[in-house]
């Protein structure tokens, strides 16, 4: 199954036009959505949820019309939004049977439908205690069961490592590796990390726009030889900024001092050596409009 999108587009009531003429095609695997805050990655990803309408443009998920068949798509998706509520005082063996009902799984299939999702994220022996008791990383793995309830063939996933120690974060990275084998996965983050260590395939989105859509090795390999670095003085850095604007890509402290990433077709200068171009520079390179 395959999702399309064709110039989505999304204005609010405010005047931001948080997308503009969106297309991208998505294919069963993970899939990354990167892009700052405030980029219109939530306004994408709330509309392919249908909890927002867009503007314009369409989007098909198979043969399903996800902007006229509200229904259709919901039947086939699951979402983990950013941030999501759970009852106090309900347990996890609780809260996730009362979502199968929502989602509509037979009465005679939710017992062992909730028991095989539960130990599938590794929560079983926690089932009896509330969700609002749990970790941050164990509150992601029950986000994670929740959506996989009615078998989705499209799941949104928004931000999900925020906030997790690097343990929560590896459990989490190998459960959405294992869910991208057989369904689309769309995994919305500003974390260059995780789309780099996840998604075969990925977006760039910036003030609503796509800026890139490919493979993360090919818009890597697209800056080999144009990408220099040099370390310099704390009290160069608005120098710096000041000679390169904007093609100053990234600049990192390392040993105390920064260590500044310059794109430039050619040697930028005095004591610049070529570096190697990792997915965050192609990051600051798209967003910097110099790439």
């Amino acid at each position: 199954m395959e999702l399309r999108i064709e110039n989505l587009s999304k204005t609010y009531p405010n005047g931001v036009q948080a997308l503009k003429n969106v297309s991208l095609e998505i294919s069963t695997g993970m899939f990354g959505l990167l892009g700052p805050n405030g980029a219109g990655k939530s306004t994408l990803m709330r509309t392919l949820a249908t909890l927002q309408e867009a503007d314009s443009g369409t989007a098909m998920l198979g043969d399903i019309d996800i902007l006229k068949d509200k229904e259709g798509l919901r039947r086939v998706l699951g979402y983990l939004p950013q941030e999501f509520g759970v009852y106090a005082r309900i347990s996890a063996v609780e809260m996730l049977d009362h979502l199968a009902v929502l989602k509509g799984i037979p009465a005679n299939q939710r017992k062992e439908v909730v028991a095989a999702l539960l130990q599938r994220v590794n929560l079983w022996d926690h089932r009896k205690k509330a969700v609002s008791s749990y970790s941050g990383g164990m509150r992601q793995r029950f986000g994670i069961a929740q959506a996989l309830l009615g078998d989705p063939k499209l799941i949104i996933v928004d931000e999900p490592t925020a906030g997790l120690d690097p343990g929560e974060r590896n459990r989490f990275y190998n459960l959405l590796s294992e869910i991208g084998e057989n369904v689309i996965v769309i995994l919305s983050t500003h974390i260059v990390e995780d789309v780099r260590e996840l998604c075969s395939n990925m977006a760039i989105i910036h003030n609503g726009a796509v800026l890139y859509a490919g493979a993360p090795d090919a818009s890597m390999h697209a800056l080999e030889g144009k990408v220099w670095q040099k370390s310099i003085q704390k009290s160069e850095m608005e120098l710096q900024l000041e000679q390169f604007g904007n093609r100053l890509i990234s600049s990192k402290l390392v040993g105390g001092k920064p260590l500044i990433h310059v794109f430039s077709e050619t040697n930028p200068g005095e004591n610049f050596k070529p570096a190697n171009a990792g997915l965050e520079e192609v990051f600051f390179a798209k967003i910097n409009g110099v790439a």
